[in-house]
């Protein structure tokens, strides 16, 4: 028995566009009298079922007529036709349903990790204390993804920007920090993080870490008044000792300057106030700075700056100045 443009039409029953009873009870007698007609409408017929609407390339009736349209031009190959058409759709639509249930797996999974997401202003610092009592300091524009409550075997949490963590000790419960690249583990310790830019540093003020680099998968461990640094795009990676009282000065709102060319200064001096300063004038970026700036509000600190620098600052767009030589002399 061959499949006609009948049959084609009476298959069409199953995207919602039912016939006579009459005729859907002719083309069931004819899938009882046909294998091969019976095998090609259940692959249609799971085809059907299974391809997600949301994703669907070709609508059932248009698909139903380019069928007919094939079967016609070459009715010597109808049943070879469909059975490769068949399988190579198949194929497509088991692609598709994988990757929609492994995304949605995976969104489930993130959205599940984390329900808070806190977020430091430009030119603010912001405290906030975590379910186990942890207690983190985000540097201006920071961001910090946390959950609700900490599971019974581990404590994780997702840091963008720069922050100080002051973590309560639980041998039974890791500490985890997920960075830009790279993942800290503790049990109890005093650290900074700091992962924007190219330049990824993280300071150990006491206690322990390990710090695991995501692109080499090497596990560094640091001491007390150690800080590793690593370079995004060179990989470099250095471990060095450093000042503790000059790193994490600005979770106290402080800006600590140490014989800094303004050049290199302004990247500190932007994200501690929030705004951006740009040189209009190469030479006086190699002009040292040095000072601390405890609690000066933006107005006090260019006053300052002007003044230690001797430059001028002038507005050019909201939270945006210019710094050229002081041509008063």
């Amino acid at each position: 028995m061959k499949i006609s443009r009948e049959d084609i039409e009476s298959a069409r029953s199953l995207s919602g566009e039912m016939k006579s009873e009459q005729e859907q009870s002719m083309f069931q007698v004819k899938l009882i009298l046909d294998d091969e007609a019976y095998e090609i409408h259940q692959d249609y017929k799971l085809l059907w079922k299974c391809y997600p609407k949301s994703a669907l390339f070709l609508r059932k009736d248009k698909f139903a007529k380019l069928l007919i349209t094939q079967l016609e031009a070459k009715p010597q190959h109808k049943v070879a036709w469909l059975n490769a058409r068949v399988k190579m759709l198949l194929g497509a639509a088991a692609l598709v349903l994988l990757g929609l249930f492994l995304f949605s797996i995976s969104s489930a999974s993130d959205s599940s990790r984390y329900t808070n997401h806190i977020i430091a202003s430009n030119g603010e610092r912001k405290q906030v204390t975590l379910p186990d009592h942890s207690i983190i300091t985000l540097n201006s524009g920071a961001q910090l993804k946390y959950p609700e409550v900490f599971t019974d075997d581990s404590r994780e949490v997702w840091v963008e920007g720069e922050a100080y963590f002051d973590i309560t000790k639980d041998v039974e419960r890791p500490f985890r920090v997920h960075a830009n690249g790279f993942a800290i583990e503790v049990l109890g310790t005093k650290f900074n993080v700091n992962d924007k830019g190219e330049t990824n540093t993280v300071s150990l003020e006491s206690g322990k870490v390990q710090v695991t680099l995501e692109d080499s998968g090497d596990k560094i461990q640091l001491l007390p008044k150690e800080e590793l640094i690593w370079n995004d795009k060179t990989g470099e990676v250095v471990k060095r000792s450093f000042d503790v009282g000059e790193k994490t000065a600005w979770k106290d709102n402080i800006l600590i300057l140490n014989e800094l060319p303004l050049k290199e200064a302004l990247t500190d001096i932007n994200t501690f106030y929030g705004v951006e300063f740009v040189l209009n004038d190469s030479l006086i970026g190699h002009k040292e700075i040095n000072g601390a700036f405890e609690n000066q509000s933006l107005t006090d600190f260019i006053q300052t700056l002007e003044f230690i620098a001797d430059v001028k600052i002038t507005p050019l767009a909201e939270k945006k100045f210019s710094i050229s030589p002081n041509d008063e002399k």
